[in-house]
């Protein structure tokens, strides 16, 4: 049809080529390829997936750290028809199967290292066509059949039509990271995703993170976690410089920052603080590295400390089904007119949503929650790349939509110039005496007293009040330091008296989830024993 435009994958590549044919991508400062380049490696991919069988609709997991060929599978995979699944390799053996066998995976891109893992339990694997193996270093290992080597499937040439695909075609499928039982299975079309990437790439580039078309962009967010919030797409479509860091080693990653003059980095706090106690972190000291945080909340201590480095850290939020940014804390208009000190304590909130997206706090009975920064609901959000289901899950879906909002289950207050602050999940909230206790503030006041490092709160069954809070931390303080260092937070009104917690538990260190952050389950379970 005339004038029939797709808003396919495919457009945001051919759209940061058209502007910028010569800009570079970089792997790790191993590789680099200019926009053109890859477009053609990109194709190349996509011709040789149909060469060896993969058909429209079939799922094409990958399995790697963030290389180039994560990046080349973003684009080609959903170029052809098929489903990318970007598999979580931080999950356990036997979660890896389950999301692959769920997802009804066909064929795999797997790297080397990440043969032995899956080759332990192949014949549980049964349902997979092709694995595509590559090595950087050539050694590609036999376990796996029926198998294909990614770098001699690269070296030819194919006289091959890619098929006609529509933004509505699903594009991408992975998995929550499961803090809450099984992971469920979310799934994104094409039109989402281009949507997606443009209303972010507008909201972050306006003050403070002002992205332009110079910045050097390195996401910290691996690949397999949400389309790296979207990160790729976004800067591809742009026609930004763009620096992969492959598996995750600080110390390169420090000297990837200091060679590669990245100015913009999207990570989640864990990351940031890696990075700001590294040893080497004074080769990157006052750059002006402009940082986008989310997967928990940005600690005020942090904050200050990557501020001293020149590290200019803001907040933005999303979910696993919302793919996934909803809020950024990036200056509207009211708080353009403050004091810059001032505008420099909006970086902590969650933020005002992006553009498209309809956003709500809502109390029980669906009531809009006063704009007073003291009124706790839920978070409720429509926008037109939302998950429209769980996959093989009637009653999770429903429990999502149900009032035809998605329900975030987060708790958050709202102030008057419309920025929300969470301040809890529903499923961690501590409720003593009737009154929320909101467990990020508490670890936000804690996390400012000297000698703690990192510190989480669960809540403890008491006769009396319900719950009552209990705070594991690392670091060197002692109870009753922390104590005494939230008894002066509470003299600045910062926090209520009734939230200091009963206990303090120092741990030698946390649980993660697959994304890095606090398992608070394990907390909970350590609490009864």
């Amino acid at each position: 049809m005339n004038g029939d435009y797709q808003l396919t994958i495919d457009k945001m590549l051919e759209s940061g080529v058209s502007s910028n044919p010569n800009q570079i991508i970089n792997y790790s400062g191993k590789k680099t390829f200019t926009y053109k380049e890859f477009r053609e490696r990109v194709y190349r991919l996509a011709k040789a997936l149909i060469s060896i069988g993969v058909k429209k609709g079939d799922t094409v997991a990958v399995i790697d750290w963030d290389t180039y060929v994560y990046l080349e599978a973003y684009f080609a995979v959903p170029m052809i028809g098929a489903v990318l699944h970007t598999v979580n390799v931080r999950y356990p053996q036997d979660l890896i199967y389950y999301t692959m066998d769920h997802a009804e995976d066909k064929y795999v891109i797997v790297r080397d290292e990440f043969v032995p893992i899956l080759s332990k339990n192949k014949e549980a694997f049964y349902f997979i066509k092709g694995w595509i193996i590559y090595s950087e270093y050539g050694n590609v290992p036999d376990e796996l059949s029926p198998k294909y080597i990614y770098d001699e499937l690269m070296s030819k040439n194919y006289d091959i039509e890619l098929p006609e695909i529509s933004e509505n075609d699903l594009a991408t499928t992975f998995y929550t990271s499961g803090t809450t039982g099984i992971p469920k299975g979310v799934q994104f079309t094409h039109r989402q995703i281009v949507l997606h990437a443009i209303s972010s790439g507008l909201a972050l580039s306006d003050r403070p993170i002002s992205l332009t078309a110079d910045d050097v962009i390195m996401p910290l967010v691996p690949m397999f976690h949400v389309h790296a919030w979207g990160v790729p797409y976004m800067t591809i479509m742009s026609g930004r410089q763009y620096v992969l860091p492959g598996r995750y080693d600080f110390d390169h990653i420090i000297d990837l920052i200091a060679q590669e003059n990245i100015t913009v980095i999207a990570m989640v706090p864990s990351i940031l603080y890696m990075i700001v106690t590294n040893p080497n972190v004074g080769k990157i000291a006052g750059r002006k590295i402009r940082a986008i945080i989310g997967g928990g909340a940005l600690p005020e201590g942090l904050q200050k400390a990557a501020e001293k480095l020149g590290i200019m850290a803001i907040s933005g939020y999303g979910l696993s089904e919302t793919a996934p940014i909803l809020t950024l804390a990036t200056y509207n208009s009211d708080v353009k007119k403050l004091p810059l000190e001032e505008q420099k304590k909006y970086h902590l909130k969650t933020g005002i949503p992006i553009p498209l997206v309809q956003l709500r706090v809502i109390d029980d009975k669906w009531n809009d929650v006063p704009r007073d920064e003291k009124t706790i609901g839920e978070i409720v959000v429509r926008a037109p790349w939302l998950t429209s289901v769980y996959v093989k899950n009637k009653e999770g879906t429903e429990a999502l939509w149900k009032g035809g909002w998605m329900h975030t289950g987060d708790l958050a207050v709202m102030d008057k110039f419309g920025y929300i602050k969470i301040v809890d999940r529903e499923k961690d909230a501590v409720k003593s005496g009737g009154e929320f206790i909101p467990s990020l503030i508490l670890e936000d006041a804690i996390s400012a007293c000297p000698g703690v490092v990192e510190n989480a709160v669960v809540g403890k069954p008491h006769e009396k009040w319900g719950e009552r809070p209990v705070a594991f931390y690392t670091g060197t303080a002692k109870p009753e330091e922390i104590r005494k260092c939230l008894e002066d937070i509470v003299r600045q009104g910062r926090i209520a008296k009734f939230w200091i917690p009963d206990d303090f538990i120092n741990v030698k260190e946390f649980v993660k989830t697959s994304t890095g952050k606090i398992d608070k389950k394990v907390l909970r379970e350590m609490l009864k024993k």
